[in-house]
């Protein structure tokens, strides 16, 4: 049977993507809701998923991604985007969507939407943002194991400027920042020898990372 550990070994940062071969919309869903599913602090989701299909629109976006091919030779391009706007409105949307899922009255959930509210204005405006970033990353790490048990090749980029990606998917007019970028579809039959050495994984021994105190 097959574990996520064989999963996360057979995975590797793919950089050429057999572009003849598609992600099916129902395994693309998969991956997305599993990013839906992953654990933020406070269930707060401080960002969205932007998935780039356009053919173009990927292309345009490669030079202001250090010249990096495999933004553009791939099935899917998702931009995880953080929230900018985690103000009163966004938190108290939040509250009242626990309300209807849980049958809650909002009047029970006061406090904990004030304690929301207390931690992001003690963070500042920097701070929000780098918080967000953290919660960003793992949803980016949560798609990525949940693609490779599909195995689904999939590549986590940060090598991008930011300001021209939100310039360029309209982000700012939505209150988004580009953050990080998954790139996901298929392995070459054929790889060259780069290809090849990408696939060998490298990493410490169990017990050269793990210590039990």
């Amino acid at each position: 049977m097959k574990t996520i550990i064989d999963s996360l070994k057979w995975r590797y940062a793919t950089y050429t993507f057999d572009t003849s071969k598609g992600i099916s919309e129902k395994d693309l869903h998969t991956v997305l809701e599993a990013g839906n599913l992953a654990a933020t602090a406070f269930g707060l989701q401080p960002f969205e998923f932007v998935v780039v299909k356009d053919q173009t629109m990927k292309e345009s976006l490669v030079p202001h991604a250090y010249g990096q091919q495999h933004l553009a030779k791939n099935s899917a391009l998702v931009v995880l985007a953080i929230r900018t706007d985690l103000d009163e409105a966004y938190i108290t949307e939040y509250i009242e969507r626990i309300g209807r899922v849980r049958g809650v009255p909002v009047e029970m959930l006061e406090g904990f939407k004030q304690s929301m509210l207390g931690a992001m204005s003690m963070k500042g405006a920097d701070g929000r943002n780098a918080w967000a970033q953290k919660q960003a990353y793992i949803a980016l790490g949560t798609m990525m194991a949940a693609a490779s048990e599909l195995r689904i090749d999939n590549h986590g980029a940060e090598g991008f400027d930011p300001e021209k990606f939100d310039e360029m998917l309209g982000l700012k007019a939505k209150n988004l920042h580009a953050t990080v970028l998954l790139m996901l579809g298929y392995r070459t039959d054929t790889p060259d020898d780069k290809e090849k050495m990408f696939q060998i994984k490298v990493r410490k021994e169990y017990d050269d990372i793990v210590s039990v105190i």
